[in-house]
């Protein structure tokens, strides 16, 4: 019996909980208490403490505005903390003061709910922009594609950081502009909104800068918009998306707290620049230096040259050929700035990248399943063993990724696990 649309996108979701519930497991472990937490973990005994301070019990109202708003660390956007710290308040309302005495309980909270279901609800954006859930194949193929990505796995396992809510950000911002299909309506306007968030959490919804203006200047083309209206909607796409920013970072309202934005800000671009020690070698900037990471946790060169191409094709031919020059004209901007301009390599700096352009892996079938690639769609035989070859690629990536001895998916599991409890 063939799934319809609706039977294909609730064993999507369906299948999105049980991933869910799946790394349930390993990110219980780890935080018995803040002290073996500080052992097994680098990140997170930073920026936990400014949590506890959000929910710990205030004096008066003044207090309550300044222990939630002037939150202190400004590494990351107010919505990170914000959703943090909402995700552990029931914890607080239950317990009250003791609520910082269930360490293990707030931090599974923290993984779960600002790592897990936010990456969970990216990919599922991207699947039914790419496949719309018509093909069941292809949805679940891409499903498992992304959700077996060892830097989306790793991602998932004992992180809590604002990493999924900024690939969150940049996946909505593509969904609206998407769904507005060069109208330029609400959507545009919604899309705005969005990359204004995405620019508060982790500065992503700046390298937009080439997509939105290639986008206005397509309705342009298409003579959906003349001049005036085209600098009207451009205009106000930056008067939306600034307003988002400060709306969703209310603490920029506070003097102090925005030159220590600032001084927070610049310190951490000179760190990007220059690296931890400018005289390690390891810290040299250009592609060659990023080969490692990339291969470790993506794919190797060959399969990110295919996915390029892939991309490129679904720009051309398919059934979804504006997304993916929106995906383009995102991932260009962004990956010349980390390959060019950024000495520190971890690998979760790419995930905004890397998750756009690994949906887009499908696009050479879907595009020869519709007849739409010249000198492959009239020759079926050929075009049965193209799709044939792709799936098997990907089918072997997904086997490489769980397998790896290094950063497979089970490693990288049982690693969890495993971690003092």
């Amino acid at each position: 019996m063939k799934l319809t649309k609706k039977g294909v996108m609730w064993l999507t979701a369906a299948i999105c909980l049980v991933y869910f519930a799946l790394f349930a497991i390993p990110n219980a472990r780890g935080a018995e208490s803040e002290a073996m937490l500080s052992r097994t973990s680098v990140d997170e005994p930073v920026t936990y403490p400014y949590v506890v301070r959000m929910l710990t019990p205030a004096k008066d109202l003044k207090d309550v505005w300044t222990r939630w708003v002037i939150y202190g660390d400004y590494h990351y956007g107010y919505p990170f903390y914000f959703l943090s710290a909402v995700s552990v308040l029931p914890v607080a309302l239950v317990h009250g003061i003791d609520f910082i005495k269930f360490t293990p309980l707030n931090l599974w909270l923290l993984r779960q709910f600002i790592s897990v279901l936010p990456m969970m609800a990216a990919v599922f954006l991207l699947i039914y922009m790419q496949t719309r859930f018509d093909e069941p194949w292809a949805a679940l193929g891409l499903l498992i594609l992304l959700f077996s990505n060892r830097g989306i796995v790793r991602n998932n396992i004992q992180w809590w950081h604002p990493d999924a809510l900024s690939v969150l950000a940049v996946v909505l911002t593509l969904y609206f502009l998407w769904r507005d299909r060069q109208r330029f309506g609400r959507n545009f306007y919604i899309a705005a909104a969005a990359c204004g968030v995405a620019a508060g959490i982790k500065l992503a919804g700046f390298f937009f800068f080439l997509a939105i203006p290639a986008y206005l200047i397509a309705g342009l083309v298409r003579k959906i918009l003349t001049v005036k209206k085209m600098l009207i909607a451009g205009a106000l796409f930056v008067v939306v998306m600034a307003a988002a920013l400060v709306i969703s970072n209310p603490f920029l309202y506070n003097s102090g707290a925005r030159q220590e934005l600032v001084n927070i800000q610049s310190y951490k671009a000179t760190q990007l620049d220059q690296g931890y020690d400018p005289t390690d070698p390891a810290y040299t900037k250009g592609p060659l230096w990023w080969e490692w990471t990339l291969s470790t946790w993506y794919g190797q060169p060959w399969l990110l040259g295919f996915l390029v191409l892939s991309l490129l094709v679904g720009c051309i031919w398919g059934p979804n050929r504006l997304l993916n020059r929106l995906i383009l004209a995102w991932i260009i901007p962004y990956s010349i700035y980390l390959l060019y301009f950024v000495a520190v390599k971890p690998d979760y700096y790419w995930l905004p990248a890397m998750l756009p352009l690994f949906s887009t892996a499908l696009n050479i079938p879907l595009a020869l399943k519709q007849g739409q690639i010249p000198g492959l769609s009239s020759r079926p035989r050929l075009s049965t063993a193209v799709i044939a070859l792709v799936l098997v690629i990907l089918a072997g990536h997904v086997v490489y990724n769980v397998a790896r001895p290094y950063s497979g998916d089970y490693v990288r599991y049982t690693q969890g696990l495993n971690v003092e409890n």
